[in-house]
């Protein structure tokens, strides 16, 4: 079982510091008052060609600084054991983002997600539940941005038969380069550790990087890869996926 990350690293927009508002990948992303943002992956696979992934996300901003979301995803396991069957919805999960402070090119901001995780191997059941408290501080330019993350995570699964919990945190860099009107860069490094107990995972050092086209200034398609650097390939594949945004 996977830990399922829903930090929103892919689905930023360039908003406050750039002066065309494009909708590009920026890790800072805010969606303006009353303004909609849809971010589809419909496809995510590994080197093992084995699981594939597909992910949306849908959020709405209540004012500038304050926005709601609610994400979703489903996977198709084709090894000869899957864990929840060979099509499985994973997980639900709701959240807010909060831009607390924002002075010139600088930015403070809080999320927050409560997340199901699924098994629908034989019937649609609960089977843990996680909870994610984060920050982000940044700067973000017209060119370029670069912020820090820190994040905790409170798992507690929902078995009849078990009583486990446990507590990890995540900590890391992400960033943006902004290469012309139409091309933009955006990678991160994202170390996650347990506190109390075995994460799902255990620890990991996640590196990705994703290159994303503006089709024009609320549309934006991208490519990205990630890798866990720490574990070797058959521990850890590399995956890669596409992904389309969308402010409306």
């Amino acid at each position: 079982m996977k830990k399922i990350f829903v930090i929103g690293a892919l689905i930023c927009v360039n908003c406050a510091a750039n002066a065309q508002n494009v909708f590009d990948g920026n890790p800072l992303y805010h969606p303006n008052q009353g303004r909609f943002y849809n971010v589809l992956m419909p496809v995510e696979f590994d080197t093992n060609l084995e699981l594939y992934k597909m992910r949306d996300v849908f959020g709405y901003g209540i004012t500038d600084n304050f926005s709601v979301m609610i994400e979703t995803s489903g996977s198709y396991d084709s090894s000869d054991n899957p864990e929840f069957g060979k099509w499985a919805w994973n997980d639900l999960a709701v959240g807010f983002d909060w831009s607390i402070a924002q002075q010139g090119e600088y930015h403070s901001e809080i999320y927050g997600r409560g997340q199901q995780i699924y098994n629908t191997k034989h019937h649609l059941e609960t089977i843990a539940y996680n909870w994610t408290l984060g920050a982000r501080v940044g700067r973000m330019t017209d060119v370029w941005t670069i912020t820090g993350v820190v994040e905790l995570d409170y798992l507690n699964d929902d078995m009849p038969h078990d009583d486990y919990d446990a507590w990890a945190m995540t900590v890391g860099l992400m960033g943006q380069y902004i290469l012309d009107q139409k091309w933009n860069v955006v990678a991160k490094m994202m170390f996650d550790f347990d506190l109390f107990d075995k994460y799902y995972d255990g620890e990991r050092l996640v590196a990705g990087v994703q290159m994303n086209y503006n089709i024009d200034s609320t549309k934006y398609i991208g490519v990205y890869t990630t890798k866990d650097v720490i574990h070797n390939f058959d521990n850890a594949p590399m995956a890669f996926g596409v992904l389309f945004g969308i402010d409306f």
